[in-house]
């Protein structure tokens, strides 16, 4: 049968009707990618001709035999005939030669092309095990010293930003807010009557200038008259001492007022400290209602109602769920081709679904530096350690609108080194 013949072969393309071996070849071309069209369209003319060789066989096999016989006579072999079939069964064997031929060159070459690929996928990203979700834990601690009387959350509850968590007694902060108001109240008043006696002393000083005026008016006009010998020195001394009485009134009139702008600066520094005391007093009662720093989920709680708790006393933990990221392990010799910015795809056990991120930072140094005992090698025998650095993965945001990621959850990122996200084919 010739290879260029359009007859139909059940079996193959060339039994459609009207559909050339070109035609079938570029149908089948058109339906792979474009990396592989050259190998498909190999493969395929590979498969035609293996079809094309076994319907040749089949062919062959149904040829009739010149030994055979009928039932009430048998027909004499003749050499001819002899001669005829061993050729017939020689001929066999090269087709069955060429055909395995033809299948060991298809499956060297399609290991070829699948091989080059399957290193090219291998080399085009780093992939670790070791890595986890992490966030924010929010420790929430009481800062007074008080009774709890109401605790509103369990854990597991999600609480919003600013929600009240754990009700203390407020009654003992309720009186110091009293006291304290009453403080302030009193220094209040200080200042009042310090600025009083100021007012008071700011007047004696004036009477005491305009005394201290004429009497040195009077010692003047005396002096004259003494001197004209027209009053005696007893009256002259009697002026002399009344101006100068009051010119030392006048100088402690004003010692007093600088002494009572002394007080009026006392009282308003009590003041002050009242007002100190009393903002504080606020604190202390609004610190009897425990709020929430962020909204998050409530885990470790262990404040229980009737408790009496002190300041710094962990009470409970918020988990905040919209800050999370990605830290993974890498291997030092996986980091030598990773950058800040590189995709990151993230597969998550818990979701059984991938996610997309980047590398937000590389570590400025490696796991065990940062251990509560770090390695002294200089002190001991060295042992080379293939070291792991923290690298920090942030995912993009809207893939978690129902906050399934949670800190602690195992996930495996495939960094893509060598571009975007790929597939082996």
């Amino acid at each position: 049968m010739d290879r260029n013949d359009d007859s139909t072969v059940p079996g193959s393309a060339w039994s459609q009707p009207g559909t050339s071996l070109n035609s079938a070849r570029r149908n089948d071309a058109n339906s792979l990618p474009d990396g592989q069209e050259q190998l498909g369209v190999e493969i395929r003319n590979l498969r035609l001709e293996v079809a094309h060789l076994r319907d040749q066989q089949q062919a062959l096999q149904r040829e009739p035999h010149s030994d055979d016989t009928g039932p009430e006579k048998e027909v004499e072999k003749s050499p001819g005939d002899e001669r005829n079939r061993k050729n017939a069964k020689g001929g066999d064997r090269p087709i069955r030669s060429r055909l395995r031929l033809v299948l060991a060159l298809a499956v060297a070459a399609l290991l070829c092309v699948t091989g080059q690929r399957f290193w090219n996928y291998t080399h085009s990203y780093e992939w670790t095990d070791d890595a986890e979700i992490e966030g924010h834990l929010d420790p929430i601690s009481t800062r007074i010293n008080d009774t709890v009387i109401h605790v509103n959350v369990e854990n597991t509850y999600r609480v919003k930003k600013d929600q009240v968590l754990v009700d203390l007694d407020p009654r003992d902060y309720q009186a110091s807010l009293a006291n304290a108001s009453a403080n302030l109240a009193e220094a209040q008043q200080g200042i009042a009557a310090a600025q009083q006696s100021y007012n008071l002393s700011v007047a004696n000083l004036a009477a005491a200038v305009a005394t201290n005026a004429k009497a040195q008016l009077d010692v003047q006009r005396f002096g004259e008259l003494y001197r004209q010998s027209v009053i005696p020195l007893e009256t002259y001394d009697d002026i002399l001492m009344t101006g100068k009485v009051d010119a030392a009134a006048v100088a402690s009139d004003r010692a007093a007022i600088t002494a009572m702008e002394s007080m009026i600066g006392q009282a308003k520094a009590a003041a002050l400290a009242a007002q100190a005391s009393l903002d504080q007093a606020n604190l202390n009662l609004s610190y009897t209602h425990i709020l929430a720093p962020a909204t998050g989920v409530v885990g470790d709680k262990s404040v229980q109602i009737g408790q009496r708790v002190q300041p710094g006393e962990q009470l409970l933990t918020i988990v905040p769920l919209d800050d999370i990221w990605i830290t993974a392990d890498f291997r030092e010799t996986q980091i030598r081709r990773m950058h800040r910015g590189q995709p990151v795809t993230v597969y998550v056990d818990t979701t059984g679904r991938d996610y997309r991120g980047y590398i937000e930072g590389l570590p400025g140094a490696t796991g065990e530096l940062y251990s509560l005992l770090p390695p002294e090698n200089a002190t001991g025998n060295y042992v080379k350690v293939v070291q792991r650095l923290p690298v920090r993965i942030r995912l993009y945001s809207g893939q978690d609108p129902q906050h399934r990621l949670r800190p602690g959850m195992s996930v495996e990122p495939t960094v893509w080194v060598d571009g975007g996200p790929r597939s082996l084919w």
